[in-house]
């Protein structure tokens, strides 16, 4: 039984929130209400809906639910891939850099900083003070690097990156407390201490799975990752993960 509610959980967020954002704790401003993967193209923030194709990041408001209203349209760059909700800030993430928008005018983003980077596919989460990216090669983004970069985004007009760590090919992450999963297609699913934010130190991996991404469930203590053939969810035990269902395409 203990697995079928996992399963039941596991459906309705991959379903309901598989291409929003993170959950994140949010000013009374602007809340973000999606949870989802860092590979999301769109994010749901403050009552208003965030897409961003290859070029645009695109703002509708959801007043009306059933008829969403387009507010604003911004040129954001090109090789667009990836959004991110935290608070009142967007990161978007490109093929060669990382932009930061504000949203405290939900209706109207912002741009407040961007920072540059080799070529490559682009994740990104964040929260008030650090921002991590992993850019990965082989694909049609092009490049060759494959690292995990971390940004200081303390000042978000100029956001610095402060590390960057060698990796074998990664995908989508995902941070919670001061632990920082990073989807490593067929090598795993590393864990990392970020108590020092700005220096991810590798705990363990999970091995058995290709991993793609990674949406975090605090309320149920859940890793509900997005592995090949499926959805896997993982009870978090510390720094120990259990499997406990899978559910297949």
């Amino acid at each position: 039984m203990k697995n079928i509610r996992y399963i039941v959980i596991a459906a309705a967020l991959t379903l309901s929130f598989g291409a929003c954002s993170k959950d994140s704790a949010a000013p009374d401003t602007v809340s973000s209400t999606g949870q989802g993967g860092s590979l999301a193209r769109y994010t749901i923030a403050g009552g208003y809906l965030y897409m961003v194709d290859m070029r645009e990041l695109k703002a509708f408001s959801l007043a009306n639910p059933t008829d969403p209203v387009l507010t604003q349209a911004v040129q954001v760059g090109t090789d667009i891939e990836t959004i991110f909700a935290y608070k009142d800030k967007l990161f978007i993430g490109s093929r060669e850099a990382m932009y930061i928008y504000s949203i405290a005018s939900p209706g109207s983003p912002q741009l407040l900083g961007q920072a540059s980077h080799v070529r490559a596919c682009d994740p990104v989460v964040a929260n008030d003070s650090i921002a991590y990216v992993t850019v990965r090669s082989g694909t049609d983004c092009g490049g060759t690097v494959n690292a995990l970069y971390v940004y200081d985004v303390t000042n978000v007009l100029n956001p610095i990156q402060r590390n960057a760590i060698a990796l074998s090919g990664p995908w989508g992450l995902g941070m919670s407390g001061n632990r920082l999963y990073v989807c490593e297609g067929g090598q795993g699913l590393m864990i990392y201490d970020i108590s020092n934010p700005q220096y991810p130190s590798y705990i363990n991996k999970v091995s058995g799975e290709t991993f793609y991404d990674v949406i975090i469930d605090k309320p149920n203590n859940l890793l509900i990752c997005m592995v090949q053939g499926g959805t896997s969810l993982y009870e978090i035990n510390g720094d120990n993960l259990t499997k406990l269902a899978k559910i297949a395409n």
